[in-house]
């Protein structure tokens, strides 16, 4: 086998050395580059994995804010559809009260306009038969040609026969 690797070129004991040298070179490698690259490798992986599982529970802690801002923005859309309807029927009501007053207040002025029509017509008729007992006489007296002795008596005697007129008419 010497012959054959002496031809090629191949001297044994250069051989045998470059394989120890190779082993030695690949033991050392192996030692300080290749295990410390793979840890290396091993913590990327892992702080990889640690920002995946982060980024995970910041999704779902996200996820989390935006249905709690919803339902606070639902709540907040209900009280104000509350509020908007309390303030409708206190408005209503507002208002009913409004009216009802008005119309309270309108009763009363027609009540007391009322009132005081019929206090005219009754001064107007007072004034009235007063004018008609006192042409009465006179017409009587100018009829007679005469006074007549009792005016007063006169006049009670037509205020009474009015009455009496006016009592059967209504």
């Amino acid at each position: 086998m010497n012959a054959v690797l002496g031809e090629l070129g191949i001297s044994g004991p250069l051989l045998l050395a470059q394989i120890v040298n190779f082993l030695i070179i690949m033991g050392l490698l192996r030692l300080f580059l290749y295990q410390p690259i793979l840890n290396m490798l091993e913590q990327r992986k892992e702080r990889v994995a640690q920002g995946i599982r982060q980024a995970e529970r910041s999704s779902t802690a996200a996820t989390e804010a935006e249905r709690q801002r919803a339902a606070i923005i639902d709540e907040a859309r209900r009280e104000a559809q509350e509020v908007r309807a309390q303030a409708t029927r206190d408005a209503e009501r507002i208002a009913q009260d409004v009216r009802s007053r008005a119309e309270q207040e309108a009763g009363e002025i027609r009540r007391r306009a009322q009132l005081d029509a019929e206090a005219q017509v009754e001064a107007i008729l007072t004034e009235a038969r007063r004018d008609i007992a006192d042409l009465a006489i006179t017409a009587t007296e100018q009829i007679l040609g005469r006074e007549l002795q009792n005016r007063a008596e006169q006049e009670r005697f037509v205020a009474e026969f009015l009455a009496q007129q006016n009592g059967s008419a209504r």
